[in-house]
């Protein structure tokens, strides 16, 4: 009678198992065909910011809720320090 009893109880939930999971492919190394000084002096200049170029920094004003992104804000933008930089887009909303 002890197989009566084990059908009556079912399967279970099926629990998955917290191994890794794939969600990206490799990654990247970005700008490593430069040294590490090359590359520390492109980063205190500026030039590897996501908003170096146009279509970046437009994407970023647009997500901001700018409607009419032109060239030359992309060019007031660009000749800022890079400390006025990093608040831009703080200021941006006020």
């Amino acid at each position: 009678m002890e197989w009566i009893s084990n059908m009556a109880k079912g399967k279970g939930k099926k629990v998955s198992s917290g191994g890794p999971h794939k969600k990206h492919g490799p990654k990247k190394k970005m700008f490593h065909c430069w040294s590490s000084t090359m590359r520390k002096a492109f980063a205190d200049a500026g030039l590897l910011s996501k908003y170096y170029n146009y279509e970046s920094f437009a994407t970023a004003c647009t997500a901001k809720g700018k409607r009419n992104v032109s060239k030359g804000d992309f060019s007031a933008f660009v000749i800022l320090p890079k400390e006025d930089k990093e608040n831009y887009f703080k200021n941006m909303s006020k």
